[in-house]
Parts: structure tokens; sequence; C-alpha cells
């Protein structure tokens, strides 16, 4: 049974609060977003730009549609510049919830490993909170793409590179942040924060690495 839109609305906006409360949103950095229930499958309840997430309220989200624009009702909103990251993962009707943070860890890794092209996340048994993954004894590649200004060559790339991983279950931009996904929010979440968490341990690994 889908969630009603009010009811996912509760729940995103609960999101937020916690995700800002663990200074993952500083500023008014990250954006968030739920494929709207049927029958409007293909539009999309989405944060607004440039608020900051802890004063972060109901009227701070918009709908738009399949192709970013806003539906009738919020021409006087305007959604985050990387709204076309959020419609190209829509792209797969799988996917019911994008959600994106600017940690700490996570933009420090995604400048150290940039030129790696990514970030492995292996032996620790927290990996059993991703997806399909039932034992510690494994290993997780976390891409990295360049950040960029300009959204449609990065979406495309982005696009091109889910087609060649469907595994794949984040990434990140470098000097940026990180992005997830979902069939609903809560798994979306949950993806959140094991990821946010096996960063936080890579980066305090670091040191004792490198010595």
């Amino acid at each position: 049974m889908h969630m009603t839109r009010i009811a996912q609305v509760d729940t995103l906006l609960e999101i937020i609060r916690i995700f800002n409360d663990r200074g993952w949103s500083m500023a008014t950095s990250t954006n968030y977003s739920f494929r709207n229930p049927t029958p409007q499958e293909d539009t999309f309840t989405i944060s607004v730009s440039g608020v900051d997430k802890s004063k972060f309220g109901l009227h701070h989200l918009m709908e738009i549609d399949a192709q970013a624009k806003p539906l009738p009702g919020y021409e006087g909103l305007r959604s985050s510049a990387e709204t076309l990251l959020h419609t190209q993962l829509y792209e797969n009707p799988n996917i019911g919830a994008v959600l994106h943070t600017h940690s700490v860890a996570g933009t420090v890794l995604s400048r150290i490993y940039a030129a790696q092209g990514g970030l492995v996340l292996e032996g620790f048994e927290m990996l059993k909170g991703l997806d399909n993954i039932q034992t510690h004894d494994t290993s997780v590649w976390l891409p990295i793409f360049a950040n960029a200004q300009e959204m449609e060559p990065l979406s495309a790339e982005v696009r091109k590179y889910m087609a060649q991983n469907p595994q794949t279950q984040g990434y990140l931009l470098a000097g940026h942040g990180l992005y997830t996904w979902g069939r609903t929010l809560e798994e979306a979440k949950r993806k959140i924060e094991v990821l946010e968490f096996l960063m936080e341990c890579v980066l305090q690994l670091r040191p004792w690495e490198t010595t």
C-alpha cells in the first residue's frame, strides 16, 4: 500500500530534522525528494532551494514534474540547482526517494579519493545495512563524480554510469556530498545512515593506515 503524500511529507520533514541535527546539512545545503503516490507517480515533491534546514517546514516543499518543472501552484518557488540529479534517478521506476547530505566525512573523502574515481568500503559489519548484503566480508564501491555547476552533463554522466552499474547504492560528488536513494524514504534514510557511518569510519582510520 502506498503512503499518502501527507504521510510522506511528515516522514521527510522528520528526516530533514534528524539529518540537520547530525550536522549533515550545514547552512542551506542539501536537498531531498520523493515520488508522489499514484495516480501522480510521475511527479515529485522536492525541497526548495536556499533554506536553512534547522528552520525547514512544510512550506519549503514544492512539487515538480519529470522535467524538473514546477507544477501549477508552485511556479514562484525554486528547487535546488541539482534537481536534475533527482529526476535522472527517478527514471528508474523502483526509486521512490532521493536524499542528499553534506557531511564533513563525505566531503573530505570525496576529495581524497576523487582521483581514484571512487571509495572502497569493506570489512565493516554495517555494510549489512545496505541492499542485498548479508556479510561483512564484502566490499562496496562508492563512485565519485567531479562536481559541476552544469547539471545536464553531470546528470547524463550519472545516468550512463547507473545503466552500466545498476547495483550502485549511492555516489559522491567531489568536494560536495553524498547522494543515495531507495524505494521509500525510510529505505533511503537507512542507506544514508549506513554510508555516512562507514565514511566516518574510513576517515578516522586513515591516520592509522598511513603511518
